[in-house]
């Protein structure tokens, strides 16, 4: 009977040590997932603060693009006010007689 009694503390005692590596272990990987979560965090706002830079750089592109062209229409338009005129005109009729027909 003693021999029983001491396999039960034996297992209770293996049971312990078992439910404690057990904690420890979940510890661990709730530690791990932890760190792995904010890495990502931080990869993806470090990798969306480059698109948003990229984003701005190429709008910032497009407007010098637009305010160039907007400036060489209106040079054009300065040195050949005569041809310009005569031009909208043109545009204009032809415009006014393709919406007429409708």
């Amino acid at each position: 009977m003693a021999s029983t009694k001491t396999n039960d503390d034996d297992l209770q005692k293996e049971f312990e040590e078992l439910k404690s590596q057990f904690s420890e272990l979940m510890q661990v990987l709730k530690n791990n997932s932890e760190e792995t979560s904010d890495d990502l965090k931080q990869k993806l706002q470090h990798e969306f603060k480059d698109y948003q830079e990229k984003a701005e750089k190429k709008l910032s592109d497009i407007q010098e693009l637009g305010t160039e062209s907007l400036e060489e229409v209106s040079e054009r338009i300065r040195r050949n006010p005569v041809s310009s005129l005569l031009l909208a005109f043109g545009a204009g009729y032809i415009l006014s007689k393709i919406l007429k027909n409708d």
